[in-house]
């Protein structure tokens, strides 16, 4: 099992500042762990970094990813975006336009004529571009809702906050059109010029968050980019971007202890996923697993390199989501069931399949926080969860468990959940069952 330990340094300056190396140095705020379980090698990674260009131009931005790869290449792969994926984001001002998307499909295109999946996409390019980019948000996508539901828009008391001084917060419009273009445009370039040059072996998931105060200062200042204290002791409202490609997952805890699932897989048996790349149900056969595979062999759909199956649609594409969460200290109470989780959420966490193929989103968040309630804060810290959460994993896995990666990060109510343990049961009967399983082998 991979571990981290940790510093936190002042920067030298007049002014209080924290500048804040997350990997090494705050167990109590961010926690990591991952572990190959009982596969040969660990082709899990995860990066945990300040950015200090982008999304936030006043300040600093924690961003969080987990990498699940797959292939011969794939831990190759999942290093490679662990290691680089965040700063060719976290840029100042990289000026991509319609344009250079536009061009950016239209080199993948030739780079793989075989299908018609990029084809397509040039052909009804405006379409794309004016629905997932210009006029898109997360409420508009609806994908953490039933598809087609539209009432999800109006949810929740509309799209306007009140703070206590009467300021307006827009809870929908969190993200531009350029913000979500560099994420697209980012993505998909720093695939084609350094995932698909491993070949045909090497593939990847990523799911990732970027989090950053929402109340910022009226001009950004360097002093601010490289000041990281918010982390520590913010009080107020935090924007929570979400980004998914495969299907690892991030899961929110909110204030009364209750899972919500920030992302969607992406499989071939989502029907959201079929439409995208026209797919037609009859054709496609589970395997031994009961799995639906792409091109009967690709279990994700969306995913880094897969060189293979990015003439036919497997592309790195994100699902993107904005909510805006924290700390209600500042909102009157009439304001805070607005919130799309009420406000005072208790934390993050980032998982690859190798733990949710074992655990329900609720048993993942149990997990922590039966951990937390039986430990207690002072011993409990983020760090200690995420380590805890792998050897309970490792303690139920099965001789073709998968790679287990676990990332917590604390957010502002972080303990203050119900005493209660609503899956306490189903978690003892999967470590008996296991424990039997491993008698009998025996």
């Amino acid at each position: 099992m991979r571990l981290g330990s940790a510093y936190a340094y002042c920067k030298p300056s007049q002014k209080v500042g924290l500048k804040l190396d997350l990997l090494r140095g705050l167990p109590g705020y961010v926690g990591h762990a991952t572990s190959r379980i009982s596969r040969l090698d660990n082709q899990d990674s995860y990066s945990i970094k300040m950015m200090r260009s982008w999304p936030n131009v006043y300040g600093s931005a924690l961003n969080c990813s987990v990498f699940d790869g797959h292939g011969k290449k794939g831990a190759q792969l999942s290093q490679l975006l662990a290691e680089r994926l965040s700063s060719s984001l976290d840029r100042r001002e990289p000026h991509w336009s319609k344009q250079d998307l536009k061009g950016l499909v239209e080199e993948y295109a030739r780079r793989f004529p075989e299908g018609n999946y990029w084809k397509q996409k040039l052909t009804t390019f405006d379409r794309f571009y004016d629905k997932f980019i210009r006029n898109c948000n997360s409420k508009q996508e609806l994908l953490l809702m039933e598809e087609g539901d539209t009432t999800a828009l109006a949810q929740n008391g509309g799209r306007m906050i009140f703070d206590k001084m009467g300021n307006i917060i827009d809870k929908i419009a969190l993200l531009t059109e350029l913000d979500r273009l560099r994420l697209f445009y980012g993505f998909a370039r720093f695939d084609l010029d350094q995932c698909c040059q491993l070949g045909t072996a090497a593939g990847s998931t990523a799911s990732s968050i970027f989090l950053y105060p929402y109340d910022v200062p009226n001009t950004p200042t360097d002093e601010g980019k490289q000041d990281d204290s918010w982390m520590i002791s913010h009080s107020g409202l935090l924007k929570l971007i979400v980004t998914q490609v495969g299907d690892s997952k991030i899961i929110l805890c909110d204030q009364d202890g209750i899972a919500h699932p920030l992302t969607t897989t992406h499989h071939a048996s989502s029907s959201r996923e079929r439409r995208r790349l026209s797919l037609d149900p009859s054709r496609l056969d589970p395997d031994a697993f009961g799995e639906t595979r792409f091109l009967n062999n690709f279990a994700n759909t969306r995913s880094f390199g897969d060189v293979a199956g990015k003439p036919f649609g497997i592309s790195s594409e994100p699902d993107i989501f904005s909510f805006l969460i924290g700390n209600t200290l500042h909102l009157p109470r009439s304001e805070r069931s607005k919130l799309p989780f009420n406000g005072d959420e208790c934390f993050l966490a980032l998982v690859t399949d190798g733990i949710t193929n074992q655990l329900a989103d609720q048993e993942v968040v149990d997990l922590i926080t039966s951990t937390v309630n039986s430990w207690g804060l002072r011993k409990a810290t983020p760090q200690f969860v995420a380590e805890e959460a792998i050897k309970f994993i490792q303690a139920i896995a099965s001789k073709h468990s998968d790679n287990a990666t676990c990332v917590v990060v604390r957010l502002s109510n972080w303990g203050n959940w119900p005493n209660v343990d609503r899956t306490g049961l189903q978690r003892e009967t999967k470590l008996m069952n296991a424990q039997s399983n491993e008698t009998k082998l025996n």
